[in-house]
């Protein structure tokens, strides 16, 4: 399973490869949409995932969503780092013997498309979550703003994580029948 090749011993390549396939998606847009640039967030996907490849045997974790929470903490430490340095470091990818990943032209303007129609879609959220009872606000302000897993939203405000889950259910159903969020969507996904 891609979430949970860390959590057998002594991982390969090859599952590491299952891993990045899995998560490397996610981390990329999530940097993107940080860095605001393209460029440097394929370079600390690329890093993040080296770091993380030199440390999985120090992952002491025992199931696939602890696997994902020490990836999305690498993560984030390299966002740190370069939010501090405003340069990506690539001393990982160095010490395993790879060059700098150069995305194509193509991977970048899709990038950057997502980035802008993205804008679209968030001019219309201020409106929509109007719509939603406080608590729904918080828990997808904590999930979708601040990138925080289902267990941090939960530690942070002291419920279970079956209410967290309930919670984003119930507020992405009410923003899913506002029309002006609707037809944003769909403005994303048609282009």
């Amino acid at each position: 399973m891609a979430l949970g090749v860390l959590v057998k011993s002594r991982p390969t390549p090859s599952d590491f490869a299952d891993f990045y396939s899995f998560h490397a998606p996610n981390v990329l847009r999530f940097l993107a949409r940080h860095t605001r640039d393209a460029q440097v967030a394929f370079d600390l996907t690329a890093e993040a995932f080296a770091r993380a490849y030199e440390a999985r045997d120090d992952f002491r974790g025992t199931n696939a969503e602890q696997a994902g929470a020490w990836l999305w903490t690498i993560v984030r430490r390299e966002l740190a780092r370069y939010q501090r340095s405003r340069s990506v470091e690539f001393s990982a990818l160095t010490r395993l013997g790879h060059e700098r990943p150069m995305p194509t032209d193509n991977d970048l303007r899709e990038v950057e498309r997502l980035l802008a129609l993205e804008g679209i879609v968030r001019e219309h959220i201020p409106d929509a979550m109007d719509s939603l009872s406080a608590d729904h606000r918080e828990v997808l302000r904590l999930r979708y703003f601040e990138d925080l897993s289902n267990e941090e939203i939960a530690l942070r405000l002291a419920i279970s994580n079956d209410v967290v889950r309930a919670r984003i259910s119930r507020a992405l159903r009410i923003l899913g029948r506002n029309e002006r969020l609707q037809s944003a969507v769909e403005t994303l996904v048609d282009t």
